[in-house]
């Protein structure tokens, strides 16, 4: 989970899963958005965060309560504010155009956002696509000409079948021992070339292969972690799927029981209608 420390220039150094609450709450950093219902912060789940954000020239700029210094934007078209700000309006321009943002740290380092309207259940939602996952507004409201809205930051999207056909890709290229290393570095720059697979490249290799692009959370990966946390629930893993595939203790079957359970998870979802 300080895999997000990545998105934030490695300023987090905390472990993951001793204080997972807390990681949760730092992980918001980088997730930067999302509310579409009146929230307050007594409201908010544990894992979640409000942003507030005001006019600035041609965008909206402002930062969490929860969070301080760390702020995000959305860049607007020239002209956009002439008009009353509304939810409504906002949804409208994004679905018909592409809109971009920034966060930023209190050090001033920036990476990019981009909002989408994409499938969410049975109806779309705003989402905010960052370089360490995609995560979909859960409430929004203007208050007093102010954007506030409130994003679960540790989002797993719903199954699909194309989950399953990463899973069962993953599970190809690690069929046998011979093919697994414990040598993850996050890059998986010669995983495919050499046809050894670490756990984390295995996953986002196979998703790239299906997918035609990689989420940092996608359903695999995020299940994936869940997996690992569940099943080693004492562990102190900053990057869980590459320090539980490089952990000594770890063995080939123990990895390979992961990507199982991780199948029959997201096959238990497939079977059961979504909400």
């Amino acid at each position: 989970m300080t895999l997000f420390l990545n998105f934030l220039y490695y300023d987090y150094v905390q472990k993951e899963c001793r204080l997972k609450k807390y990681v949760l709450i730092m992980m918001a950093f980088l997730f930067f958005l999302a509310p579409l219902f009146p929230a307050t912060q007594e409201e908010l789940c544990e894992t979640c965060v409000q942003y507030n954000l005001k006019i600035l020239e041609d965008k909206l700029l402002g930062s969490s309560e929860q969070l301080p210094g760390y702020d995000i934007s959305i860049l607007l078209p020239k002209g956009f504010l002439k008009e009353e700000l509304t939810v409504e309006g906002l949804i409208t321009l994004i679905d018909s155009r592409e809109i971009k943002g920034k966060f930023i740290s209190p050090k001033g380092k920036t990476s990019d956002i981009t909002y989408t309207l994409s499938p969410y259940h049975k109806e779309k939602r705003i989402f905010m696509k960052t370089s360490n996952g995609w995560y979909p507004w859960d409430s929004a409201q203007i208050r007093d000409n102010e954007l506030i809205f409130t994003f679960h930051y540790w989002y797993c999207p719903p199954a699909s079948k194309m989950d399953l056909e990463i899973v069962d890709l993953a599970l190809e290229y690690l069929k046998e021992p011979a093919l697994w290393h414990q040598k993850d570095d996050r890059k998986c720059k010669n995983d495919k070339k050499e046809r050894l697979w670490s756990l984390f490249c295995a996953l986002k290799i196979a998703s790239i292969e299906k997918m035609g692009e990689y989420n940092h959370r996608n359903t695999v990966i995020q299940t994936a972690r869940f997996v690992i946390d569940e099943l080693h629930p004492n562990h102190e893993f900053d990057h869980t799927l590459m320090d539980f595939n490089n952990a000594p203790t770890t063995s080939y079957g123990d990895m390979i029981q992961v990507l199982k359970e991780v199948r029959k998870r997201i096959l238990e979802q497939l079977k059961t209608p979504a909400p």
